[in-house]
């Protein structure tokens, strides 16, 4: 596929590094094919990632079958299958509980989620007649779940797909579990599709926009048995 993302102040791996070191037990939430869990193994003590879709926990063992301190489990971000506590926690494009991963996250341990913004992709959700989501991240959110928000960013930049091939594979990749658009369905209509590209094509491709929000917050111990109620961040 061939984009261009204009340059963006931070990057998730970066954010994740700063809170890892050699003692820590790390728990990925919605780790799918474990690819970016396992870039982060040689930096750890351990680490598990867990997935909805059992299909993606075969493949992140398959992935990850040559790395020793790593391994995945079937679960959902309710962490039913999850007794072990963490050091730090992650959740990157995927649901999680506040309220669960509370009995999961150890005292002082950090929670470190990165979530599609409200605005993204905001042209082609105004083609496609979609209004726009509330906000999945808010510092309220982490504050009456009893964990302290320690960093709080976001970014909205400009996302090109160059040509015509790629902006077909990137629409048919989307879909609203992820991306918040029905992406394949927009290009099973031709209308829908010819709405998408009016006035958002130039010189260098589609335009379009990216929006995130990363938000890092630490558990303290009083708040562990406070029994806060569920939060959740779309995915």
């Amino acid at each position: 596929m061939s984009d261009l993302r204009a340059p963006v102040p931070w990057d998730y791996r970066d954010v994740v590094a700063d809170h890892l070191n050699s003692d820590v037990d790390l728990l990925d939430i919605g780790t799918g094919g474990g690819e970016m869990l396992l870039s982060f193994a040689p930096h750890i003590r351990s680490a598990l990632g867990i997935d909805v879709d059992p299909l993606m926990v075969a493949t992140a063992t398959e992935n990850g079958r040559h790395v020793s301190n790593v391994s995945f489990r079937h679960s959902s971000h309710l962490l039913e299958r999850v007794p072990e506590s963490f050091a730090v926690v992650l959740s990157r494009h995927a649901p999680f509980s506040l309220h669960h991963l509370a009995s999961n996250l150890r005292p002082d341990g950090y929670f470190i989620t990165q979530q599609v913004g409200e605005r993204n992709m905001a042209n082609v959700k105004a083609a496609l007649g979609q209004s726009i989501p509330s906000v999945p991240l808010s510092r309220a959110m982490f504050s009456r779940a009893g964990l302290a928000l320690v960093d709080f960013r976001e970014y909205d930049v400009e996302y090109v797909v160059k040509d015509v091939e790629s902006l077909v594979f990137w629409l048919g990749a989307l879909d609203y579990l992820h991306a918040d658009v029905e992406g394949a369905a927009a290009l099973a209509d031709a209308d829908a599709f010819n709405g998408i590209l009016r006035g958002n094509v130039s010189a260098e491709g589609f335009v379009t926009n990216e929006h995130r929000y990363v938000a890092v917050a630490q558990m303290h111990e009083a708040s562990v048995s406070s029994g806060r109620p569920c939060a959740r961040a779309r995915r």
